[in-house]
C-alpha cells in the first residue's frame, strides 16, 4: 500500500472516530454479534472468523490482511475459543476508514 493511501485512511479513520460514525457501527456490529450468538468478550473483542461473517468476508481473507498489516489491529489474546481477536470499535474504524 502506498504511504499516501495509508495517510488518507488514517484521516479517514480519524474523522469517523470524530463525527460518530465508528460508534454506529461498532453498535450495529456488536448488534448483530449478539444477535448471532456469538462471543463478545468484556472489552469488545470478537474472534476472527465471527468479524469475517459479520463484515462479509471469508475468514481466510481477513487472516492474510492481518498477516499484510492491513487489516483492523488484532489481539493474540485469544477468548471464547478464539486465538485471534478484535475490538468491535477498531474493526468499525477500519470499515469506516475505507468508505467511499
Amino acid at each position: 500500500m502506498k504511504p499516501n493511501s495509508l495517510r488518507a485512511q488514517g484521516l479517514n479513520a480519524l474523522i469517523a472516530t470524530m463525527d460518530g460514525r465508528a460508534d454506529s457501527t461498532a453498535a450495529l456490529l456488536r448488534q448483530q454479534a449478539e444477535s448471532h450468538g456469538m462471543w463478545i468478550s468484556a472489552d469488545g473483542r470478537i474472534g476472527e472468523a465471527d468479524l469475517a461473517a459479520l463484515i462479509g468476508i471469508a475468514p481466510g481473507t481477513l487472516a492474510n490482511k492481518r498477516r499484510e498489516g492491513t487489516a483492523p489491529e488484532s489481539y493474540a489474546l485469544g477468548g471464547g475459543k478464539h486465538k485471534i481477536t478484535y475490538r468491535l470499535i477498531d474493526a468499525a474504524r477500519w470499515l469506516e476508514a475505507h468508505r467511499k
